[in-house]
C-alpha cells in the first residue's frame, strides 16, 4: 500500500493566508478586451524558475502544449470557444527565451497568433519582454507587446510593474499593471492592479490575485481569481456596463522527471449577458 500523501505545515500555513487574503481583498476591477486579457491574466506571475539564480547550471529545453476548450453564453447564442498554444523555451544562464504559437476557435471562426519573448533575471531584479503578432484576424489582435520590470524588496517579496500593447484593426489597447509578488520555496502569491485605456471607450480597471502551492513534491495546485469591468469586451459597451469575474484553477502533476500534467477548470462572466465555462489540459516536457 502507498503512503498517505501529506501537506507540510509551513505550506498549510500560507494557504491558510492566501484564502485570509481573498476573503478580505476589496474587489478589485479587472480590465480585458476581447477576451486576451483574461488569457493574459493567467501568466502575469512569471515561472519561479525565472527569479531563481542558475549560476553554472546547464541550458535547457522545454516544450509546453495547452488546451482549452470552453463552453460559451452570449445573449442568445450559445456555442464553443477553444484555445490551442504551442511554446518552446530555451533556457541558457540567466536568460529564458521562448517562442508560442496560438490558434483561437470561437464559434467557428479561427484566428491564429505567434509571440516571441524573454526573460532576463539579474540579481536583484528580471525583464520580460514580448512581441507577437497575428493573421486571419477578426477577434484578435494584429500586433501585441509585453514589458515587465520586477525587483527584490526583500527576499521573496518581488514587486513588479507590466506595461501590454495591443493594435487591432478598429483602435488600440494600452494596459498598465503593477503588482506584488512573494516566493516561498517552490510556491507563490500574487497580487496585481491596473488599468486598460482603449481608443473610442472609457478606462477600464483590472485586478487579480492568484498563487501556486507546491503541496507535494509530485502535485502543485495553483488557484486565482478576478473581478472587475470588460473582460471580454464581447458587447463593446461602456466599462460599468461590462462588468463580471473569472475564476479559475488547475493541478499540476509531475509525472515523471522533467514531464509535468495540468488539468484546471475556469468559469468567466460578464454582465450583460456572457458565459464561459472551460476546461484545460496541458503537457510539458523538459530536455
Amino acid at each position: 500500500m502507498s503512503s498517505p500523501i501529506t501537506i507540510k505545515p509551513a505550506i498549510l500555513e500560507r494557504i491558510v493566508i492566501f484564502v485570509t487574503i481573498i476573503s478580505i481583498f476589496p474587489p478589485l476591477s479587472f480590465g480585458a478586451e476581447r477576451g486576451e486579457t483574461a488569457d493574459l491574466l493567467k501568466r502575469i506571475t512569471p515561472p519561479i524558475s525565472v527569479v531563481e539564480e542558475r549560476p553554472g547550471a546547464k541550458d535547457t529545453m522545454l516544450f509546453d502544449s495547452y488546451y482549452d476548450s470552453s463552453d460559451v453564453i452570449q445573449g442568445s447564442r450559445t456555442g464553443h470557444w477553444s484555445e490551442l498554444t504551442n511554446s518552446f523555451i530555451y533556457a541558457h544562464n540567466n536568460i529564458h527565451g521562448y517562442a508560442s504559437f496560438t490558434e483561437y476557435e470561437r464559434f467557428d471562426d479561427r484566428n491564429y497568433t505567434a509571440n516571441f519573448g524573454s526573460y532576463i533575471n539579474f540579481k536583484d531584479s528580471y525583464v520580460h519582454m514580448e512581441a507577437g503578432f497575428g493573421w486571419d484576424v477578426t477577434y484578435i489582435y494584429e500586433f501585441q507587446s509585453i514589458t515587465e520590470y520586477g525587483h527584490k524588496i526583500t527576499d521573496g517579496l518581488f514587486w513588479q510593474v507590466g506595461y501590454n500593447y495591443r493594435g487591432y484593426n478598429t483602435d488600440d489597447v494600452h494596459m498598465v499593471y503593477p503588482g506584488l509578488i512573494y516566493y516561498f520555496g517552490d510556491s507563490y502569491m500574487s497580487a496585481d492592479y491596473g488599468a486598460s485605456f482603449m481608443e473610442g471607450h472609457d478606462t477600464a480597471h483590472f485586478g487579480t490575485m492568484r498563487g501556486s502551492f507546491a503541496i507535494t513534491k509530485f502535485l502543485q495546485w495553483r488557484p486565482g481569481f478576478s473581478f472587475g469591468q470588460r473582460l471580454y469586451d464581447i458587447n463593446g459597451f461602456d466599462a460599468a456596463k461590462e462588468y463580471g469575474f473569472i475564476l479559475f484553477s488547475d493541478f499540476v502533476f509531475n509525472l515523471y522527471k522533467g514531464i509535468n500534467l495540468r488539468v484546471g477548470y475556469s468559469y468567466g462572466t460578464e454582465r450583460p449577458k456572457f458565459i464561459k465555462r472551460g476546461l484545460n489540459f496541458g503537457l510539458s516536457i523538459k530536455f
